[in-house]
C-alpha cells in the first residue's frame, strides 16, 4: 500500500492523466501508458504497476521511489520531490489554507483516503455508480458517532458489500459535497497499510504523532486535549479489510493486539474513533475471545443487528436496495416486477446480485430467466470459491466428508465442527477459506462448560448443488437409470429431491444427454416434481431460441397422452412469470384437457389482472376446446359457460340469465355420493362457483355450495397441500363473515393460514391465496374493530396484490382499507388509497369491477 506520508497520490494521478491525454483511466488504458511512459522518459512502469497505482489492484505495498520519480519526470518534474515542491509552494502561496497543525493533518488524511477510496471503488464487482448506500450501515455509524464507545465494526462474509459500504459512508459523513462532518479528520486505509506499520514496530497513535510532526514525547490526543480550541472536530481511523486472508493469522494476532491497545487507551478522548469492516471468520478467530471481557463490550459498539452465532452484524440487501441497483442497472421496471420473492431474497446477498448483473451486462446478454439464473449464479459462485482456488483439493475433501456426515441430504442441516475436521491440521486452512468464502457457516451453540460448534452449508441450494455433483460422480459422469434410481430411493419426496433433479437435469441438458432426460420424466416422481422439471426444461429452451422442435423430441410421441400435461400444472402454476412457460407448453399438449388446462389458467391470469382483451382471447380459445355435452362428464355447466358469464358480468354488467340459471340448479346435477378424482373441466367449474357468489355478493349459496363440495369429495378435506382445499376455506371464512359469523370465520382464516405457512416450500406459487386470506381476516379484524390488526393485514395483502399484480384482489383490499382510513380518519392514507383504485380502474375495461371498490 502507499506509504501514508504521500499527500499528494491523487494530484499525481491527474497531471499523469493531463499528461496522457484522457479524463478517466480504465484497466485496459494501463498497457499503454506504460508504453507512453516508457518514450518520453526512457524508464519502464509496468502495466501491473500501473494499476495498483490508479486503484484496479490492491498495492500491498509502498510505492518504490523509482515509480514515483518516473511518473513525475513524465509529467515535466525532475523527481517526486521536486514534484512535491511544486505542489507545497501552491498551497502556501494559497491564502485560504489553513496551517493550523489540525487541518495540517486533514490534508494529508484526505489524501491517504481519497486514494483509498478510488481504489475499492475500481475494484467494486458491481460498477460503483450503480452501487447505493445502505440506510442501515449509514444510521450504524452515525449512533456509534455520537455515542462514547471508542470502536465499531461492520462484520460479514466476503462478497458482503463491506467495502464499498464503507465509501458510502465516508461520502455521507466526510468527503461528500453535502459531508455531515467535514471538519472531522478521517484517515481512510486498507489493512495493508495498517499493517505494514504494525508489523515494523509502530503503534497507531506513535504513527498520528508522526502525521502531525510533534515533537519528541509529544502525544496528538494529549495535545489536542489541551488544546482543544484548535481541534476541529473527531478523528476517525477507517480500516478496511481487516482478516486473516490480507494478512497471515499470527500477524493478525499482532495487529489486534496493536489495535486494541489503541482502543483502549481512547478512554479519555472520545473523539477519537476506529472502524473497521472484518470477515465473519476473523472475528470469531481472532476478537471474539475478547467479547467475555466486560472493558470489549464497553469500547465496541456491535450494533443491534449483531448476530453472536454467525457472527454477522451488517444485514442482507433490502429489498428495495437490491432494486434500485438492478435500475441502475437498466433493467426494465416491469422485468424486476415480475421477479418472485423467493429470487429476490436471493439477490439480497450483495455477490449473487454481483453474479446476476453480469450475467446479464451487455446488450448482446438479454434477460436470463430468474430459475435458471439462479442456476448460473450458484455454478458460478462455487467455481469461483472452491474449484478455482488453490486449495481445492483440500475444500473439495472437507465438502464430501460434510456430505457424508448430512447424509446427503437425509440427516439434515448441520454437524459437528469435530466430526468434520476430525483434528485433520492439513485442513484447517482450507475450511477457514470455506468460512471466510460464504460456502461453510459455524453456528457456535457453545456454552460455559461444553464446546460445541455446529457447521452447515451458508445456502440449502449448495448443499443441493454437491449433492447432485456427488450422485453424478458416482455415475461416471454420465446420468443412467441405475443413478436415478439410487437418487429416488435415497431421497424422499420434498422440494429439497426435486431441486436435486433439477441439478441433474441441468447437467443433462448441458452435456446432451438427452437420453437421460427422456428417463428422468419417466421415473415415479410426484406431479409437483415433474412440474418443476418441465418448467426448467422449457425456460431453458426458451432462452437457447427458437427450439420447440427439439423440445418436442425429448418426448417420446404419445408421451403426454399416458402422461397428461394437466397433472403437472396445477392452480399453484398461477404466477404471471410463467405465462410464457404455459404457453410454450400449448405445443406440447395432444389432448384436449391439456389444452383446456392451460388456456384456463391463461385466462385466470389476465382476469386477475382485469386485463379484459385478453380474457376476451384466451375466452376465444377455450369456447373452441369446450365442444362436449357438459352432462359427460358429470357437469351442469361448461368451463367456457362460467368464464363467460364472469366476463359479461364485468365487462358490461349483465347477467346471462340462461347460464345464471345452470349455476344455480347445480343441486338437481349432483347426486350427493362420492365422485372419482376431479376431470380438469370439473376442477375448472368448481373454481369458479366461489367467484360467481362472490361477485354476486350470495353469501349464503357461497357457503352451502362449497359445504356441498366437501361432502361429495370427503377426501379432500384431508389434502391439506391441494390448494383447492384453501380456496375452499376461504370461500367459507368469506362467506361466514358477511354473514354475520365472526368467530367462525376467523377460526377457519388462522387455519389456512398455518396450512400455508407450513407447506410454503412445497407450494410454489399461491400468492393469490395468501393475499385472499389476509384480506379475510383482515375483514375479520375490522368486524371486531381491531383496527390495528385489520391495516397490518390489508397493506400486507396489498404488498402482495401489487407486486403479483392481482388487480382483482387488489380493488377488494381497498375497499377495506378506506373504510379503515375513514374510521380512523386517516386521510392521507385515504386519498392515496383512492388514487390506486383510480389508475386500475382507468387501466380496465372491465367497468363492472369497480364494484369491488
Amino acid at each position: 500500500m502507499i506509504d501514508l506520508s504521500y499527500d499528494f497520490i491523487i494530484t499525481l494521478q491527474q497531471e499523469v492523466l493531463r499528461r496522457f491525454g484522457v479524463e478517466v483511466m480504465l484497466p485496459g488504458d494501463c498497457k499503454y501508458l506504460s508504453q507512453s511512459i516508457l518514450d518520453a522518459t526512457t524508464k519502464l512502469v509496468s502495466e501491473t504497476t500501473l494499476k495498483r497505482v490508479f486503484g484496479f489492484a490492491v498495492a500491498q505495498h509502498s510505492f518504490s521511489r523509482y515509480t514515483l520519480n518516473t511518473l513525475s519526470q513524465y509529467c515535466n518534474y525532475k523527481d517526486w520531490e521536486d514534484f512535491q515542491s511544486h505542489h507545497y509552494k501552491q498551497l502556501s502561496g494559497d491564502l485560504t489554507v489553513d496551517n493550523s497543525k489540525w487541518a495540517d493533518m486533514k490534508n494529508k488524511a484526505d489524501a491517504v483516503s481519497h486514494y483509498t477510496m478510488v481504489t475499492l471503488k475500481n475494484r467494486s464487482g458491481i460498477p460503483y455508480v450503480y452501487t447505493v448506500p445502505r440506510q442501515y450501515c449509514t444510521s450504524h455509524i452515525e449512533r456509534f458517532l455520537e455515542s462514547d464507545y471508542a470502536a465499531t465494526a461492520l462484520i460479514a462474509p466476503p462478497g458482503w458489500g463491506k467495502s464499498v459500504t464503507l465509501v458510502h459512508v465516508a461520502e455521507y459523513f466526510w468527503f461528500g459535497k453535502e459531508a455531515r462532518y467535514k471538519q472531522d479528520i478521517c484517515w481512510f486505509i486498507h489493512a495493508h497499510a495498517a499493517g505494514s506499520l504494525l508489523l515494523k514496530g509502530f503503534s497507531l497513535s506513535s504513527w498520528l504523532d508522526n502525521q502531525l510532526n510533534l515533537g519528541s514525547g509529544e502525544n496528538f490526543r494529549e495535545y489536542f486535549a489541551s488544546h482543544f480550541d484548535k481541534k476541529g472536530g473527531r478523528l476517525v481511523l477507517i480500516i478496511d479489510g481487516f482478516d486473516e486472508i490480507a494478512v497471515a493469522g499470527d500477524k493478525l494476532r499482532l495487529m489486534y493486539t496493536k489495535l486494541e491497545d489503541f482502543v483502549y487507551s481512547n478512554d479519555l478522548f472520545p473523539w477519537v474513533k476506529v472502524i473497521l469492516s472484518i470477515r465473519s471468520s476473523t472475528w470469531s478467530e481472532i476478537f471474539q475471545h475478547s467479547v467475555q471481557y466486560p472493558a470489549f463490550r464497553r469500547y465496541w459498539y456491535l450494533g443491534a443487528e449483531m448476530d453472536e452465532e454467525t457472527n454477522i452484524n451488517l444485514p442482507l440487501l433490502t429489498e428495495q436496495e437490491v432494486k434500485s441497483i438492478l435500475y441502475n442497472h437498466q433493467f426494465d421496471p416491469a422485468t424486476v416486477r415480475t421477479f418472485s420473492e423467493h429470487f429476490l431474497q436471493k439477490l439480497r446477498y450483495p455477490y449473487y446480485l454481483q453474479l446476476f448483473c453480469q450475467l446479464n451486462a451487455g446488450p448482446e446478454q438479454s434477460f436470463t430467466d430468474e430459475h435458471l439464473s439462479l442456476f448460473e449464479i450458484v455454478s458460478k459462485f462455487i467455481h469461483q470459491r472452491v474449484f478455482s482456488s488453490q486449495s481445492n483439493s483440500f475444500k473439495i475433501k472437507i465438502i464430501e466428508q460434510l456430505l457424508q456426515l448430512l447424509d446427503y441430504g437425509r440427516g439434515g442441516q448441520y454437524t459437528d465442527k469435530l466430526l468434520l475436521l476430525n483434528q485433520n491440521p492439513d485442513h484447517f486452512p482450507a475450511y477457514k477459506e470455506l468460512l471466510a468464502d460464504n460456502i461453510l457457516v459455524e453456528e457456535n451453540l457453545s456454552q460455559e462448560i461444553m464446546f460445541h460448534v455446529k457447521v452447515r452449508f451458508a445456502h440449502n441450494f449448495l448443499l443441493e448443488y454437491f449433492t447432485a455433483m456427488y450422485f453424478i460422480q458416482e455415475g461416471g459422469q454420465v446420468i443412467s437409470e441405475t443413478m436415478l434410481q439410487r437418487v429416488l430411493q435415497h431421497l424422499p419426496p420434498s422440494s429439497y429431491r426435486a431441486s436435486v433433479f433439477k441439478w441433474l437435469l441441468r447437467y443433462a441438458i448441458s452435456h446432451d444427454q438427452q437420453e437421460a432426460i427422456h428417463k428422468m420424466f419417466y421415473l415415479p416422481l410426484t406431479n409437483v416434481e415433474k412440474s418443476v422439471l418441465l418448467e426448467y426444461l422449457v425456460l431453458h429452451y426458451q432462452h437457447e431460441g427458437d427450439r420447440l422442435v427439439e423440445l418436442k423430441t425429448i418426448f417420446p410421441q404419445g408421451y403426454f397422452k399416458k402422461h397428461p400435461l394437466s397433472d403437472f400444472i396445477s392452480e399453484d402454476f398461477m404466477q404471471f412469470g410463467k405465462r410464457k412457460v404455459l404457453l410454450a407448453l400449448l405445443p406440447l399438449a395432444d389432448v384436449q384437457e391439456d389444452k383446456l388446462k392451460v388456456r384456463s389458467i391463461l385466462f385466470q391470469l389476465s382476469l386477475m389482472q382485469l386485463d379484459a382483451e385478453q380474457c376476451e382471447l384466451e375466452l376465444n380459445n377455450i369456447k373452441k376446446i369446450c365442444s362436449k355435452d357438459p352432462l359427460d362428464e358429470g357437469l351442469w355447466i361448461t368451463p367456457y359457460e362460467i368464464y363467460l358469464f364472469i366476463y359479461e358480468y364485468l365487462k358490461f354488467g349483465i347477467l346471462n340469465a340462461g347460464i345464471k340459471e345452470k349455476i344455480y340448479n347445480y343441486t338437481r346435477y349432483w347426486s350427493g355420493s362420492p365422485q372419482r378424482p376431479f376431470s380438469v373441466s370439473q376442477e375448472i367449474v368448481y373454481r369458479n362457483m366461489g367467484l360467481v357468489f362472490i361477485l354476486l355478493e350470495d353469501h349464503a349459496h357461497l357457503f352451502n355450495f362449497s359445504k356441498r363440495l366437501f361432502e361429495n369429495y370427503p377426501s379432500l378435506q384431508y389434502r391439506k397441500s391441494d390448494s383447492l382445499r384453501q380456496t375452499l376455506l376461504c370461500w367459507q371464512a368469506y362467506a361466514q363473515l358477511n354473514m354475520g359469523n365472526h368467530q367462525t370465520a376467523e377460526k377457519i382464516c388462522r387455519h389456512v393460514d398455518q396450512v400455508l405457512r407450513k407447506n410454503a416450500a412445497e407450494l410454489y406459487s399461491v400468492r393469490h391465496l395468501e393475499a385472499l386470506q389476509k384480506i379475510i381476516l383482515a375483514n375479520v379484524y375490522y368486524n371486531g374493530q381491531e383496527y390495528n390488526k385489520a391495516i397490518r393485514a390489508a397493506e400486507a395483502a396489498m404488498e402482495t396484490t401489487q407486486k403479483q399484480d392481482l388487480k382483482l384482489l387488489a380493488l377488494m383490499n381497498f375497499s377495506l382499507l378506506s373504510k379503515i382510513y375513514r374510521q380512523l380518519q386517516m386521510d392521507k392514507q385515504l386519498f392515496q388509497a383512492q388514487q390506486q383504485v383510480e389508475l386500475i380502474q382507468k387501466s380496465t375495461s372491465f367497468k363492472q369491477a369497480a364494484r369491488l371498490w
